[in-house]
């Protein structure tokens, strides 16, 4: 669902704002969220709305939200494998939050999957290094709001740890993207939506239903697996973005311009997959 999202949205960016695009988002995402927990949970509902966890989950909608928005804004502006690549650093600084507030320790596989990662975005930007240091044009400008958007997950990610001790993993993520949608829907112009012809309301309805499905499938695999080989196995994203966006050339080329990547790109992909799943899958054998 990670994989196919920057596909489904960088069709309708433009005619539909950032803003509009983010409150319908989590809007749908928030009413399956609802459903997801009305049929599947029969037991009481673990949710505590306590005065010293009020500011907690203001903070981790502020992280979340602002997420959702600068990834939004850093994908126009860049690419679609840009995005998923650089959205990788977010997992890297939950790591090293952990570290830092949860005194978590990071043994030396960690530091190895770490380098990798490194070096893989070195070699996936290689014809960019240049640019991105020595101008601010629209580009470098959208990877860095990528990177505040990977800021901001990470502080969402770390609030969440930290508040999963008094909420289920469904209710708090629930809550988070309900009062998330609130906060844009001041803001937002759902009218927007009757601009976009029957193939461009699919991708939207598409981004409802990714929020639900790609976060309530996440949740469900916490339960299954430990969390690091699930953060391993979502580290493989921007490959699949990659892929799919290579079957998108093939058999519907007139939905979005080819992306402008080299074969050293494509590697530094593989790379930084390489790299995070290390890191995550080191954090386990610690």
């Amino acid at each position: 669902m990670w994989g196919l999202l920057p596909l489904a949205l960088l069709p309708i960016i433009g005619t539909v704002d950032y803003v509009t695009i983010t409150f319908y988002r989590l809007g749908g995402g928030g009413c399956l969220l609802f459903l997801w927990i009305f049929l599947s949970r029969r037991h009481k509902i673990k949710a505590n709305f306590s005065r010293k966890n009020l500011p907690l989950i203001l903070l981790a909608v502020l992280g979340f939200s602002g997420n959702y928005y600068f990834w939004l804004v850093g994908l126009e502006t860049t690419s679609a494998a840009t995005a998923q690549v650089m959205i990788q650093l977010a997992p890297m600084l939950l790591l090293v939050g952990s570290i830092w507030l949860f005194k978590e320790n990071f043994n030396q596989r960690q530091m190895i999957g770490v380098s990798i990662f490194v070096v893989g975005l070195i070699l996936f930007f290689n014809k960019k290094l240049l640019v991105l240091f020595n101008q601010l044009d629209s580009y470098s400008l959208g990877v860095i709001y990528l990177l505040v958007a990977a800021v901001t997950w990470a502080i969402f990610g770390l609030i969440q740890k930290h508040l999963l001790r008094d909420f289920g993993a469904l209710e708090l993520i629930f809550t988070i993207v309900m009062l998330s949608c609130l906060l844009f829907l001041p803001f937002s112009s759902p009218e927007q939506a009757l601009q976009l012809n029957g193939l461009e309301l699919g991708f939207l309805i598409f981004g409802g239903l990714n929020t639900a499905v790609a976060y309530g499938c996440f949740t469900a695999a916490i339960n299954y697996w430990e969390t690091p080989r699930v953060s391993a196995v979502i580290a493989i994203v921007p490959v699949l973005t990659m892929l799919f966006g290579y079957l998108q050339q093939l058999f519907f080329p007139e939905i979005l311009a080819p992306e402008q990547i080299n074969q050293l790109s494509i590697l530094g992909a593989i790379v930084v997959v390489v790299g995070s799943s290390i890191a995550a899958l080191a954090k386990q054998k610690s």
